[in-house]
């Protein structure tokens, strides 16, 4: 794949995140849900491919991430949330941001 269709591909799968990320609002979701409904969408990755796109975003300061442990229950979990950045964003009232589609 030429470098100009893997960026635009790329551009396009993180828009899809923050997408995806502001419909899971106000609780966020977990990178497991996150995959599902991209493969839906026709995004097959694999979850170290969605974890870079999710830290990507996260340095763009358009997501947070939260990890949940209760050891007790076994339970570890990431959560990714849409920031007030994201939102703004993907409402169109904050600036272009290189990189997201």
């Amino acid at each position: 794949m030429s470098r100009a269709l893997d960026t635009a591909e790329h551009e396009e799968l993180r828009l899809e995140i923050l997408e995806l990320c502001r419909e899971a609002q106000p609780y966020g979701t977990n990178p497991n849900v996150l995959r599902a409904a991209l493969r839906k969408s026709g995004h097959e990755i694999s979850e170290r491919e969605l974890l870079t796109q999710v830290d990507y975003l996260k340095d763009k300061g358009l997501v947070e991430t939260q990890e949940v442990v209760n050891r007790r229950l076994a339970i570890n979990r990431l959560i990714v949330r849409l920031t007030a950045a994201g939102t703004d964003y993907l409402e169109g009232n904050g600036p272009d941001i290189a990189g997201v589609g």
